[in-house]
């Protein structure tokens, strides 16, 4: 091969590269776990996991399809942003909802598959040229028989409350067991905002759970009766008897909302539809009252 077609080769290769660049650059794709993994499901378990599809340079609308070869387990996997859908340009980190429901009957064992994901530009499918990029991600799936109890505390809050309204402590538990779950009792013992003077103590039981493999909020109410100002509250939060928690935390209690003092206007506001009809009612009986009694005394007087 003489060297004018070798040059020409090489400028046909560069003008290649030029013109398919957006989409080559697209090869920094990936997954991130590789995997939806649990051992510890039981029949009825509910379990989700968070896929992140990961752009290197996300310059363009990419197209994602979805496709699960899983077997007979192809219906307990479900992907909750649909099996067609579309990651915005300029999102480098995609999140993509796998959501795994086993049926109360199904049997004990492990089962394997795997999630297709196939992407492509979608400017490149208007144009006919289109190169396809795809990951698998694994499917690690086992049932048995063994109940596992496990949860966390991710963390706890008092939002700010106004004064004379209930204070709420909110608890945000994860279940990492396979049964319903979640902390039995919490004890909140309150301070000023020194910590140096207790003002009041208070329990409560709690009887909501988590499920399994979920986060959720829980959220306890207690009596209020402190004054607007910074308080703190000694935590302590139960597993059975046992104490999971041990902690410190700030809160504020607030004034009432401006115009609150005005109550009677505010209450009659908040009133029932039956309640202004009857209160017409009423006015228009008494009204018809008064014209009546002033209607006759207007007739002695002329008499």
């Amino acid at each position: 091969m003489n060297l004018k077609a070798k040059a020409l080769i090489f400028l046909f290769a560069a003008l290649i590269f030029f013109i398919f660049q957006k989409d080559i650059a697209l090869a920094g794709f990936g997954i991130s776990p590789a995997s939806v993994t649990n051992k510890n499901l039981v029949p009825g378990s509910f379990y989700e996991e968070d896929i992140f599809l990961v752009q290197g340079s996300p310059d363009a609308d990419l197209n994602a399809v979805v496709t699960i070869d899983a077997g007979k387990i192809n219906s307990w996997i479900k992907i909750e942003n649909g099996n067609s859908f579309v990651i915005p340009k300029g999102v480098q980190q995609f999140p993509m909802k796998v959501v795994v429901s086993v049926p109360l009957d199904a049997e004990l064992g492990k089962y394997n598959g795997a999630i297709n994901v196939n992407t492509s530009p979608t400017a490149s499918q208007k144009s006919g040229v289109s190169v396809v990029l795809g990951a698998n991600i694994a499917i690690n799936l086992e049932v048995t028989s063994v109940q596992i109890s496990d949860f966390s505390i991710q963390n706890f809050q008092i939002p700010d409350v106004v004064k004379e309204s209930p204070i709420k402590f909110i608890i945000k538990v994860k279940n990492d067991g396979n049964i319903d779950n979640g902390p039995t009792k919490v004890s909140l013992t309150f301070f000023d905002q020194h910590h140096s003077k207790q003002l009041g103590q208070q329990e409560k039981s709690i009887t909501e759970k988590v499920k399994s493999f979920q986060t959720k909020d829980i959220s306890v109410e207690l009596s209020n009766n402190l004054d607007a100002g910074s308080y703190w509250a000694d935590v302590k939060i139960y597993a059975g008897d046992k104490v999971a928690v041990d902690s410190k935390i700030v809160f504020a209690v607030i004034g009432p909302p401006a115009g609150q003092k005005v109550s009677i206007f505010s209450d009659f506001f908040k009133m029932s539809v039956w309640v202004y009809l009857l209160i017409i009612l009423v006015v228009l009986i008494l009204s018809a009252v008064v014209v009546l009694i002033l209607h006759r005394n207007k007739k002695q007087i002329f008499k």
